[in-house]
């Protein structure tokens, strides 16, 4: 039997949601269009997708030979900081 992938944690889970990177030779669409049902967003940067998964499709999805890898989806906050800069003299 494979040995199962490692599910990366967030520090601010959200329960039972994660983000699944798929191989780079693999197919985004064919694996969707076979895979489960709970899928809630399908990415357009990277090769892959999120959704809610529950933990036996958890385990079905860290043994199946298309993935990467999957983490846990998260609550995360950006910042950002505005300075003004003063005019160069003349």
């Amino acid at each position: 039997m494979a040995s199962l992938l490692t599910v990366y944690k967030a520090k601010k889970p959200v329960p039972g949601r994660y983000i699944v990177t798929l191989k780079a030779e693999v197919s985004l669409a064919a694996h969707v269009s076979s895979s489960a049902n709970n899928i809630t967003h399908v990415f357009d940067l990277i090769n892959g997708y999120a959704g809610e998964f529950s933990e036996d499709d958890l385990n079905d999805l860290r043994a199946h030979p298309d993935i990467d890898s999957i983490e846990q989806d998260g609550i995360y906050h950006a910042c950002y900081i505005t300075q003004s800069v003063p005019p160069r003299a003349s």
